[in-house]
């Protein structure tokens, strides 16, 4: 009798400890699938913002080989607080946010930032010297670019290890600060604001998209960009 009571014991212990393994293994794979719909509905949110600046990028291709100036293009519409009208664009046909132009629509989307606007501006240069998108001369460098400010941080790391930009798990900070001007049918004069994600190691060289944080400002500001004309 006391040796089966000790093996009803035995039996128990093990019990209770494959079921403590069963509990770690399950609670592990329910935080795994969590971790993976996390990334998931990343994706889908960077997937809209992209396709929206590939949109425009597209749009503003069509519009050139039409015979409009880079110089005339326009983003004015009736949403952003910015007025980007253009004094070079005297008709719809160089306006990107209407039917005759570009024939799109100025858009905002929910859950990728703080709801501000767009900014779409030419006095940045992406990279370095050594490494720009496009060139670093003096006013042909600017690039034209479209900027999301306040990016949600969880998006933009995401976005920067699928783009492979910097350190996966971080977001590059540009220390010296960036021109958020409106680009309205001249680039800034004079030596482009390199955007280049210094110190070193200058992440954001010939990178066209991708996210950072300008830490020049207080508080830090965190942006996605995208090259729409790089020059």
């Amino acid at each position: 009798m006391m040796s089966e009571r000790g093996n009803v014991l035995w039996f128990i212990l093990i019990a209770i400890v494959l079921l403590g393994l069963l509990t770690m293994v399950l609670s592990r794979g329910g935080s795994h699938v969590d971790q993976s719909a996390n990334v998931e509905q990343l994706r889908i949110k960077s997937g809209q913002i992209f396709r929206y600046a590939k949109s425009i990028e597209a749009a503003i291709q069509q519009m050139r080989m039409r015979g409009i100036s880079e110089n005339d293009l326009s983003f004015e519409n009736p949403v952003t607080a910015t007025d980007y009208t253009n004094g070079n664009c005297t008709a719809a046909d160089c306006k990107i946010f209407d039917v005759n132009g570009g024939g799109l629509t100025y858009k905002n989307f929910s859950g990728v930032n703080d709801g501000s606007d767009w900014i779409f501006t030419g006095a940045n240069n992406v990279g370095t010297a050594a490494g720009p998108v496009g060139t670093t001369a003096a006013k042909t460098g600017n690039d034209l670019l479209m900027l999301l400010p306040a990016a949600d941080t969880g998006l933009c790391v995401q976005i920067n290890r699928d783009l492979n930009v910097g350190t996966a798990g971080t977001l590059p900070t540009d220390a010296t600060g960036i021109n958020i001007a409106a680009f309205t049918g001249a680039y800034a004069s004079g030596g482009p604001t390199l955007l280049d994600g210094d110190p070193t190691p200058f992440e954001l060289d010939r990178k066209s998209a991708g996210c950072f944080t300008d830490t020049a400002p207080d508080p830090d500001v965190t942006y996605f960009y995208y090259v729409l004309l790089a020059r």
